[in-house]
């Protein structure tokens, strides 16, 4: 048997132990994220995106209207991180707890926008074109931050890369196909305010068209085609590309279905397709832009696309 002064000891050091142990606090801040707080407002005119240094930090001399292309996203979701902590995916707009927040300091927030990939809903990515955005806010456990009140400012990383992009302010880049039986082709044409590219079929015509030849890099780059698009029936994308070993392979990149009056942006990933010629070791030469749509029966049928460009990077 323990003589009591023994016990009475361990009991003290327990008691103690208990009482001094202050339990961990798990009320979660908020993080409050808007639509327009990662997309461009047409109705303010803000934009997250700035682009007044684009010229200047990549060597091109893009017009105002080009500049305003580059700001034209829908981005639908945010990959979130605070303190190093992986909040995960969320879809816009979102009220996201935070657990892991000093008492006393700021919380270290990084926002990277995404949406989906290839128009499928499960498959939203991050957009890996702009640089790594860190912003210090003030979250408190029980309280909203709002991210309106700490403006976010992306810029495109500066080995981003543009080889193909059309406004259809003055002219477009599509030829009908000489194998389409069609000479229909997207023309210059104002719409909603818009300089756009329109094709009005009657009836089950059809359209077939194509672009010149882009140039783009085979190995480990990020390559996205990206589309601005309002359309009365489905559109057909693809790519037709040649190399020093291969010519004119034909791929399917993708498609649209109707928008029932909506203008609605897609992006689409190329890289699988480009790096299927990995084994040139060069530039994939001759990558040619196809799109192809048909009218419906009885019916006027109306294609608008804007704001259409091919964009890559190289991955980190």
């Amino acid at each position: 048997m323990r003589p009591l002064p023994t016990l009475f000891a361990i009991a003290l050091t327990i008691i103690i132990l208990l009482t001094s142990c202050k339990p961990n606090d798990l009320t979660p801040a908020y993080l409050q994220i808007d639509y327009y707080d990662v997309n461009y407002n047409p109705e303010t005119g803000i934009s997250p995106l700035d682009v007044s240094t684009y010229n200047e930090t990549h060597g091109e001399n893009y017009d105002s209207e080009q500049l305003r292309a580059l700001m034209q996203h829908t981005f639908t979701h945010v990959n979130v991180y605070a303190n190093s902590k992986n909040l995960g995916c969320w879809k816009l707009p979102c009220r996201i707890p935070v657990l892991h927040v000093p008492d006393n300091d700021s919380s270290n927030i990084i926002i990277l926008p995404a949406y989906p990939l290839n128009g499928m809903t499960n498959t939203i990515t991050g957009y890996p074109f702009f640089n790594v955005l860190r912003k210090n806010m003030m979250l408190k456990r029980g309280e909203t931050c709002k991210v309106a009140d700490y403006p976010l400012k992306f810029v495109y990383n500066n080995v981003t890369r543009i080889p193909f992009m059309e406004t259809f302010t003055n002219s477009s880049p599509f030829t009908a196909s000489d194998t389409a039986n069609s000479t229909h082709t997207f023309q210059p044409t104002q719409v909603d305010g818009l300089s756009v590219g329109e094709i009005i079929l009657q009836g089950e015509d059809h359209f077939d068209v194509h672009t010149s030849a882009i140039t783009l890099p085979i190995g480990n780059y990020y390559i996205y085609l990206e589309m601005t698009y309002r359309v009365d029936n489905n559109m057909e994308i693809g790519m037709k590309i040649s190399t020093a070993n291969s010519s004119n392979t034909v791929h399917q990149v993708g498609g649209v279905y109707s928008t029932n009056g909506e203008w609605k942006t897609v992006c689409f990933r190329l890289g699988g397709i480009i790096n299927d010629y990995h084994n040139t070791n060069s530039n994939v030469t001759n990558a040619t832009l196809l799109l192809t749509g048909i009218g419906k029966k009885g019916e006027r049928t109306r294609f608008d696309i804007d704001d259409i460009k091919i964009i890559y990077s190289p991955r980190a």
